[in-house]
């Protein structure tokens, strides 16, 4: 089976560059058809980088099975404004956790995780199938989120105080390659 799916692959590989051959020769028989040729391929590579500015926006997609768990679709490539956005985020859901409620009694009762949003290659899942799916550590092809700390962005907790436990201060970590590279202190009741 596998060496028919190679040669229906070299004979597609075969056929396209062939088409792509008689075409170039033909664009090139004539300037014109150089000109519009170029005006083309210009125009499609411009269209790329536009596309991706103006269309394809940051977002946040919330785990269905882990209400924890926030994955960041096409993040911008500015570190320091994702972690802002994060930060931001993060606020955002701690006033609407806790506006109607105390704050928990138990430390680290309440986290968040933020990974970005990623579809694996040639049977891995990526981050993605957590939006759908709890972890699945046995089996054939276990999935764990601990399979992917290169994309963990930054994780939130509620904690104790050291030395008064009825207090309580809310950390942020920011990751870069699973690696913490800052932390935000956002709610802190603690005592000096």
């Amino acid at each position: 089976m596998e060496i028919i799916t190679i040669i229906l692959l070299l004979i597609l590989v075969i056929v396209c560059s062939y088409l792509v051959f008689k075409t170039l020769k033909w664009v090139f028989q004539k300037r014109i058809r150089c000109i519009w040729m170029l005006f083309l391929v210009v125009g499609v590579v411009a269209s790329i980088p536009v596309y991706k500015l103006f269309f394809v926006k940051m977002e946040f997609v919330q785990s269905k099975v882990y209400p924890d768990l926030y994955f960041i679709k096409n993040p911008i490539s500015n570190k320091d404004s994702i972690n802002k956005i994060i930060k931001e985020k993060v606020i955002q859901l701690s006033n609407n956790q806790f506006k109607s409620k105390e704050i928990p009694k138990k430390p680290q009762a309440y986290t968040l995780r933020f990974y970005e949003y990623s579809k694996g290659d040639w049977g891995e899942n990526g981050t993605a199938y957590f939006v759908e799916h709890k972890e699945k550590p046995e089996g054939m092809l276990p999935e764990l989120l601990e399979y992917y700390p290169e994309y963990l962005m930054a994780k939130f907790s509620l904690q104790a105080c050291k030395k008064d436990t009825s207090s309580y201060y809310g950390k942020l970590e920011y990751y870069n390659d699973s690696k913490i590279i800052k932390t935000d202190t956002l709610l802190n009741t603690c005592k000096k």
